[in-house]
């Protein structure tokens, strides 16, 4: 059977694409190229991917090579879409659908914002923080402004998504917020602990995937993409750190806070 090259190279190109986009580790990327390749019979391919672009060059016929160059420029946490990628190389790999139904539901997949009523979407990111104060010791007091609080940073947050590093201003703006929340509702009601509702407030945000997949790709020689996933797992963790700790030293500075 005679492979469209176009084609496999776009269906190739928007797999890889889709998986460092939403979180997937770079092994994944490549393993997924691999896999399809591989399937259609392609003579020969090179891929690299790193958490900023991929790199492919494929030859099917083992005479003329083929090239695609990706740039990766947003990246965010979406396991439904790595689980739907997983499902469509499977079906292509097992020849149950052609490059063209390969093509159209991975462009759905990547248009697909995941989240039907975007409204609902903020509560959830205030019940995790509400639930993390909990964990961490926190009373139906606390529970309740990190639930507000989460609802505002989620808000807030949404709107940086369109501009270039919107993770460090995200970021930045959430602890600024959560603090914020904690001490003035603390301060007033002259009730509760603030730090429980930091604490609760901020762990939503902290890049654990983020260092997982650093950690994960160092371990299998992908120097590259680990040390690009880890700084920019400590950068966002820093970020959140200076958006609380400016706010905890205002309020020490100006008398809302005490030794």
């Amino acid at each position: 059977m005679e492979i469209n090259v176009e084609k496999l190279l776009k269906t190739i190109k928007l797999s890889a694409q889709i998986i460092l986009e939403n979180g997937g580790e770079t092994y994944r990327a490549e393993e997924t190229i691999n896999f399809i390749c591989k399937a259609l019979g392609v003579k020969e391919m090179d891929c690299i991917a790193t958490p900023t672009g991929i790199y492919i060059t494929i030859s099917v016929d083992g005479k003329e090579n083929n090239t695609v160059v990706k740039r990766i420029s947003k990246r965010t946490i979406n396991l439904a879409k790595l689980n739907r990628i997983n499902n469509i190389s499977r079906q292509l790999t097992q020849k149950n659908i052609t490059l063209d139904e390969a093509i159209v539901q991975l462009e759905e997949t990547r248009e697909d914002s995941g989240i039907k009523h975007k409204f609902y979407s903020y509560f959830y990111g205030g019940f995790s923080a509400a639930f993390f104060t909990l964990i961490f010791g926190g009373g139906v007091f606390e529970f309740i402004v990190s639930l507000l609080s989460g609802i505002v940073v989620a808000l807030v947050t949404k709107k940086f998504e369109n501009i270039h590093s919107y993770q460090f201003y995200s970021s930045i703006f959430a602890g600024i917020i959560i603090a914020l929340f904690a001490i003035l509702s603390t301060h007033i009601a002259h009730f509760g602990n603030y730090n429980y509702i930091i604490v609760g407030g901020i762990m939503p945000h902290l890049p654990g995937l983020a260092m997982t997949n650093a950690i994960r790709d160092t371990i299998r020689g992908d120097l590259i993409s680990g040390i690009t996933r880890g700084a920019d797992a400590i950068f966002t963790a820093y970020s959140l750190a200076a958006g609380t700790g400016v706010i905890i030293y205002l309020s020490y500075a100006i008398g809302l806070l005490t030794v």
